[in-house]
């Protein structure tokens, strides 16, 4: 979400008096304000901001190189995080949870797929009160029946749940914690046997990662098999291919219809156990991983 970029967005669309978000809209100022005054403060007015949801298929390059020069990053990278806040902005907003941005105000999602947009935080819906019982309700109730309950067996129950969630926690975190150790060595065994070392892209390297890559149709070798990681559209694919490339993965992509672009890795077929690296390469990845035939 955008927790750490949000006072960056909140600069830029004072300076600019305009922010475009793909996959929200348009926030818009209606004049110059001060960016130094925390508007989230109790009696502060929020500024004058309004938004608009339209069609924006991408990032403007002026916000990209604004969030890279805030942040001191590689445009490269200022530009991955945005897209990632943007993901996770409407993922959490398709749960139906209002979204704050500190400084800028609160989007909200309609039942129809339409944003609402609120000059503060979070608005809070109050509980219907509750409305006292009239007199011959509450006479109706019989005190024997109250009396006849014991207060000390409820507690017994929530006791033994509390136990139970707690046994089931560590349990998980313990094979949480030994099947990441797992696949983390059996990565390790994939980069650094099979794969030739490469170094990783910088800020001045003429060779690093292009901020969107151009693929061409790959075939794999005889004695190769073709790993598929994920098939996806622009800009996810050059997002998700630029991250790879930075961690040193050995990773392709192409393209036969300039729209689903498929990112793989090919990997020598000679002794590989096929099913352990696809369980592997899966649990790193987040994705189901296959081969392709």
């Amino acid at each position: 979400m955008f927790v750490k970029l949000a006072p960056v967005l909140f600069k830029y669309l004072a300076a600019n008096q305009s922010l475009n978000l793909p996959g929200l809209g348009v926030f818009r100022a209606a004049n110059e304000f001060d960016p130094s005054i925390d508007y989230g403060k109790k009696g502060v007015p929020f500024p004058d901001i309004s938004f608009e949801q339209a069609k924006i298929t991408e990032l403007d390059e002026d916000l990209v190189n604004f969030v890279s020069k805030e942040t001191g990053k590689m445009k490269v990278l200022a530009q991955s995080d945005l897209l990632s806040d943007l993901d996770a902005a409407i993922h959490f907003l398709n749960t139906g949870k209002p979204y704050y941005m500190p400084g800028i105000g609160t989007l909200t999602k309609r039942t129809d797929g339409a944003f609402e947009f609120h000059k503060e935080k979070h608005p809070v819906v109050e509980k219907e009160k509750r409305k006292p019982l009239p007199a011959a309700e509450k006479i109706a109730i019989p005190p024997t029946y109250i009396d006849e309950v014991p207060k000390t067996r409820r507690f017994k129950p929530a006791l033994i749940i509390i136990i139970l969630c707690i046994l089931a926690i560590a349990a998980t975190v313990w094979f949480y914690k030994k099947n990441a150790e797992e696949t983390a060595r059996d990565m390790e065994d994939l980069t650094t046997e099979n794969v030739a070392p490469q170094a990783p892209a910088t800020a001045g390297d003429s060779n690093a990662a292009p901020q969107t890559v151009t693929p061409t149709a790959v075939i794999a070798p005889p004695d190769h098999y073709k790993y598929i990681l994920e098939i996806a559209q622009q800009p996810r694919a050059s997002k998700r291919y630029n991250q790879l490339k930075t961690i040193n993965w050995p990773i392709e992509i192409e393209t036969t219809d300039s729209v689903n672009f498929k990112l793989f890795m090919q990997l020598p077929a000679a002794n590989a156990d096929t099913t352990r690296i696809k369980d592997s390469l899966s649990a790193l990845s987040g994705k189901k991983v296959w081969i392709e035939n």
